[in-house]
């Protein structure tokens, strides 16, 4: 009776997590009032949680669960739930996505998808964990990056204007800015640190931009700030732009000091002098990421003279982007 007991509760919560991965998953605006009993009680939601502290709860147990899955089966579950993809893709989409890459068509992935959902509901019927149904993210800082999306352009002087898409979800009560920083090149006739009259930060959307500030001798630091606090759980995403003169070294890379879910990088070189060769930087500590002579896998530039590439699960404190040899 036991074990037809936890079938039961299994197949009911698999029943949910087909309901919540519809639409764009865990994305949805509407996942607050959509989780199921078994989900909330899974995921230890309350009735007097707010809907930011619900989300927060269901996301961050489901990226644990999926973490207890074996290894080969974590891409296609977070595919199926919506972690890390992108904002207005929905199942099917999805779906499709995950086939093309696997070189399965849509019906084989959704008997798939069905499986790993199966296997998610099962763990979470397993080994209890300390602690469950409260997200573990205290170690993970105030916030982290869910998505991230940037379009560097480069011009043949050594200009260089970014366009950054950033969404974030808060792990705290109150979340009123979000700190950033980014790198600049030295003044090669000078010793000191950069001039910042030249450099241009707007945030187009999403807030406001302000405190910026010399964190080293070559590091910028700044602070985003919402329209409002965030509460725990919440999502918010900044569109902003960055100009600068130069760059620091031939590549550009994002170092996360707090988790990353997912990076897509878009970078246009100056089609009048297009680089020797450009590649690959993923995963690589900050000091090695300049190294040109470090194996990696090559990129090539389309016809319009951009590569594209995308990483997930960023580590804190380790680079991820495109390093390119420059036109001789």
């Amino acid at each position: 009776m036991a074990q037809e007991a936890a079938e039961a509760k299994i197949n009911a919560l698999s029943t949910e997590l087909k309901l919540l991965r519809k639409g764009l998953g865990i994305q949805a605006k509407t996942l607050p009032a959509h989780v199921g009993e078994q989900l909330r009680e899974v995921c230890g939601v309350h009735e007097e949680d707010a809907p930011g502290t619900v989300r927060g709860k269901v996301v961050e147990t489901l990226r644990r669960l999926i973490e207890k899955l074996p290894e080969s089966h974590r891409p296609t579950a977070r595919i199926v739930l919506g972690f890390g993809t992108g904002a207005n893709e929905r199942y099917t989409q999805r779906l499709a996505l995950l086939g093309t890459d696997a070189d399965r068509n849509v019906r084989t992935m959704q008997r798939r998808a069905d499986d790993v959902i199966y296997l998610i509901a099962e763990a979470a019927y397993g080994a209890p964990w300390p602690d469950a149904g409260v997200p573990a993210i205290s170690d993970d800082g105030p916030w982290h990056t869910s998505a991230l999306a940037v379009r560097l352009t480069l011009t043949g002087v050594g200009e260089a204007e970014v366009f950054e898409t950033r969404r974030v979800v808060s792990h705290v009560a109150g979340l009123a800015d979000v700190e950033h920083a980014i790198s600049l090149a030295r003044p090669a006739s000078t010793t000191g640190p950069p001039d910042l009259s030249g450099l241009g930060i707007d945030v187009v959307a999403g807030g406001e931009v302000h405190s910026v500030r010399m964190a080293g001798s070559s590091r910028v630091a700044f602070s985003l700030r919402p329209p409002r606090p965030l509460d725990a759980g919440d999502e918010h995403e900044f569109f902003f732009r960055i100009r600068v003169d130069e760059l620091p070294s031939p590549f550009y890379c994002c170092t996360p000091e707090f988790p990353c879910e997912s990076f897509d990088l878009n970078v246009r070189f100056d089609r009048r002098k297009p680089p020797q060769r450009v590649w690959r930087i993923d995963g690589e500590f900050s000091k090695d990421a300049q190294d040109p002579l470090t194996a990696r896998e090559p990129l090539c530039l389309d016809n319009s003279g951009e590569v594209h590439t995308g990483f997930r699960d960023l580590r804190p404190a380790r680079s991820y982007g495109v390093g390119w040899q420059p036109a001789s």
